[in-house]
């Protein structure tokens, strides 16, 4: 599966062998900046329309970072960007001055050999809105402290963000309904860039398909 995958640095160059890395494996590399251009303004200042989080359906965002800097330079604002929009946030470099140790959802202590981190982060359950799902499923059904419960996965795919309710067999129709509509509604809140929102409860069947007005 080819992936939109943002690629900032925090120094001219830093990304340079980790976006060669990514275009062999066949993924799509987007940048913020012009290649040897000003750290400031970005894409986005100068042509909202080449904003890569308005251009694309970005799948994740690649922050690569030389050890000479503690703090976000410019060069790298894209990755608040990426944060803000709840993008899959993957951190190449030494951890020892990491200003996004509490945010990434992938860290590597190298910037190369990125493509297995980029991909895996790109899959993997987002885990503070499936904490979210869970938490208004569980007050929506009004369920005991004790005992087994559903969960919700939450994934992103092409924009859009897909919840997986496990362990929802027993659920009415109407409790599932009801669970859905509640379970967009909060996460819209915490993504409002989301493309849509797909919900399906074990069994598997789809029951809201949410797109913003």
């Amino acid at each position: 599966m080819t992936l939109n995958i943002m690629v900032l640095e925090n120094e001219p160059e830093a990304a340079s062998a980790a976006a060669r890395e990514l275009r062999d494996a066949g993924h799509t590399v987007l940048t913020c900046h012009e290649s040897g251009g000003a750290a400031f303004p970005c894409r986005g200042l100068m042509h909202a329309s080449e904003c890569p989080l308005r251009s694309h359906s970005v799948d994740v965002a690649l922050v690569v970072r030389s050890p000479n800097h503690s703090q976000p330079t410019l060069r790298e604002d894209g990755a608040r960007c990426a944060l803000v929009h709840r993008v899959p946030l993957v951190v190449a470099g030494a951890p020892a001055l990491d200003p996004y140790d509490n945010y990434a959802s992938r860290m590597i202590d190298h910037t190369y050999d990125v493509v297995s981190a980029c991909e895996q982060a790109a899959h993997a359950p987002i885990e503070s809105l499936g904490r979210r799902a869970t938490e208004v499923m569980g007050q929506t059904l009004h369920l005991p402290e004790s005992g087994p419960k559903p969960r919700a996965d939450v994934t992103r795919r092409d924009g859009r963000l897909e919840v997986h309710v496990r362990g929802g067999e027993s659920l009415t129709k109407q409790e599932r309904s009801r669970v859905s509509v509640r379970i967009a509604m909060a996460l819209r809140e915490l993504d409002p860039f989301a493309g849509g929102i797909d919900i399906a409860v074990d069994p598997p069947t789809s029951l809201v398909g949410e797109s913003p007005a």
